[in-house]
């Protein structure tokens, strides 16, 4: 016989445990870790100091686990579905670093946070390498597959590449949405796109990456001659 009291305490529990992540995330972001406390988190959930350790046991879990959300939310974006995502390589990497740039802006106070935390805790940096990691080795497969297609440059060491490339999109999207240098999304991806694409040999002449902004030209006025991509090729 099933218990049908136990659904709506559940819903309860579940819609209160949310409320708790919504504030702690407010605080984080507004305090920094070391300044938050659960005092805070409690209020502002609207809940009894007590009730936050129904659910969680510190604000090191609560933390953890916004932590585990938003790198899910980064290392898997939204995609298209297969059958309209671009096919060439370029297009793809363009497509990558836009989902990328775009998830950190909607998330760069907790971004900045867990920067903070990963200096002195050592199990909010694991995890940050180990969400990294998920970056790189994704994007070492692809060049490894573009250098087997002779679409990017086989003397570079696919995985040396990849964590170079990634670590310049990710500093790149830190010094500017957290420490607030002002870019232009448009011409911040478009360039992001382009330095990775020649740092691999790719052309981005005949690719279907978005052109910088009207007035805004390529230093030199031309793109380097490198090797073509051909629109068959895949991501």
């Amino acid at each position: 016989m099933t218990d049908s009291s136990a659904s709506p305490v559940r819903n309860r529990g579940e819609k209160t445990r949310a409320k708790l992540l919504r504030a702690a995330r407010t605080v984080f972001e507004r305090d920094g870790f070391i300044e938050a406390r659960i005092s805070d988190i409690a209020k502002s959930a609207g809940v009894s100091h007590g009730t936050f350790y129904t659910y969680f046991s510190s604000k090191e879990e609560i933390f953890r686990e916004l932590v585990t959300e938003l790198q899910s939310e980064l290392a898997r974006p939204h995609e298209p579905p297969a059958e309209s995502r671009p096919s060439d390589p370029v297009s793809r990497i363009d497509a990558g670093n836009r989902a990328y740039l775009e998830g950190y802006r909607r998330n760069a106070k907790l971004m900045a946070t867990l920067e903070q935390v990963s200096t002195f805790n050592d199990e909010m940096r694991e995890l940050r390498k180990s969400t990294r990691g998920l970056f790189v080795e994704r994007s070492a497969r692809s060049i490894r597959r573009w250098q087997e297609q002779g679409v990017a440059d086989p003397q570079l060491d696919p995985r040396v590449a990849s964590s170079a490339l990634c670590n310049m999109v990710d500093r790149f999207a830190y010094v500017w949405l957290v420490l607030g240098e002002e870019f232009d999304f448009d011409v911040a991806a478009t360039t992001l796109t382009r330095l990775w694409c020649q740092a691999l040999g790719m052309s981005v002449g005949d690719a279907e990456v978005r052109p910088l902004p009207k007035g805004r030209a390529r230093v030199g006025g031309r793109t380097p001659r490198t090797r073509r991509v051909g629109a068959e090729s895949s991501g």
